[in-house]
C-alpha cells in the first residue's frame, strides 16, 4: 500500500527547513533524496511545500524520499 507524506509533516518542514537551509542546500537535499523534477523557482517555504507535494504525486514511495531528506538536513542543529 502506497503511503504519502502527511500534510502536517509537509507544513512543519515548509516552516522549518527554510530557516536552516539555503536555496542551494534545499536543492541538494531534494536531489539526494531522489525527489522528482527540477527545483520550483519560488520562495524557500513554497519550494519545500511544492516539492514535497510533487513527491506525494509522482514518487512510488514518498516516505522513502522523506526518510532520505530528514537525516541529511540540518534539522539536528
Amino acid at each position: 500500500m502506497r503511503k504519502e507524506i502527511p500534510r502536517p509533516i509537509i507544513s512543519v518542514l515548509s516552516d522549518n527547513l527554510p530557516e536552516i537551509e539555503s536555496h542551494a542546500t534545499l536543492d541538494s537535499l531534494f536531489f539526494y533524496a531522489d525527489a522528482p523534477g527540477e527545483p520550483p523557482n519560488v520562495s524557500k517555504p513554497a519550494k519545500v511545500q511544492e516539492w514535497l507535494m510533487r513527491v506525494n504525486k509522482e514518487s512510488v514511495q514518498p516516505l522513502i524520499v522523506l526518510g532520505k531528506l530528514l537525516p541529511h538536513s540540518q534539522l539536528r542543529k
